[in-house]
């Protein structure tokens, strides 16, 4: 009865009263802070589904990124409301799950790194493709991880510059070098390319 009671007077308050006892400590946190995941919850599952496309991965989302905002509430200053910051730390799971799925699958959307090398156009029927398919594939697995991550967000996740930097938690001419530095290795790697004369 005591635990009803308690989760009644905390859903009455606002977010910011809610931080600040979070940040209180004691033995309120946790029931605190599921307040708070429960009044946000929703919002982040419907973002996470529309980015992800399906229901398993938007729940695997927000259960990561509630774990890590509950590890970081304490270190939350406030330069933004608490419904942006959850959804920075959502939005960036979403990327980090589109990385990592990534580097086990061959995607159609990674065809898009062949358009580096500037191919000339291939019939549709033509049975290389699939061959093609695979040297993309051991390209990008020859790649140091940030040379391959870099490559996934920006043509398979089709994130822009700017986005690409916010996600690595790096600035603007950096994401550039990185992304850069990143196609130059695959063409290096890339030896479909190399022999057409690609580069």
């Amino acid at each position: 009865m005591k635990n009803i009671a308690q989760e009644r007077a905390l859903r009455v308050l606002s977010d910011e009263q809610l931080v600040d006892l979070f940040h209180a400590g004691g033995h309120r946190a946790r029931a605190v802070y599921s307040e708070l995941a429960r009044r946000h919850r929703p919002d982040l599952l419907r973002r996470c589904r529309a980015r992800l496309g399906n229901t398993a991965d938007a729940e695997e989302a927000v259960q990561e990124s509630l774990l890590r905002a509950y590890r970081g509430l304490l270190r939350f200053r406030r330069d933004a409301c608490l419904r942006t910051w959850l959804f920075a730390i959502v939005d960036n799971q979403c990327n980090t799950l589109y990385v990592r799925r990534a580097r086990s699958m061959l995607s159609d959307h990674l065809r898009a790194l062949i358009t580096l090398h500037e191919e000339p156009p291939r019939d549709p029927g033509d049975e290389e493709v699939p061959e093609q398919h695979s040297l993309v594939h051991e390209a990008l697995a020859k790649l140091p991880n940030p040379s391959r991550d870099v490559l996934m967000l920006r043509f398979y996740r089709d994130l822009s510059l700017e986005e690409i930097a916010v996600t690595l938690g790096i600035g603007l001419s950096a994401a550039k070098m990185r992304l850069y530095r990143a196609m130059a290795e695959f063409k290096v790697k890339y030896p479909d390319a190399l022999s057409q004369g690609a580069v």
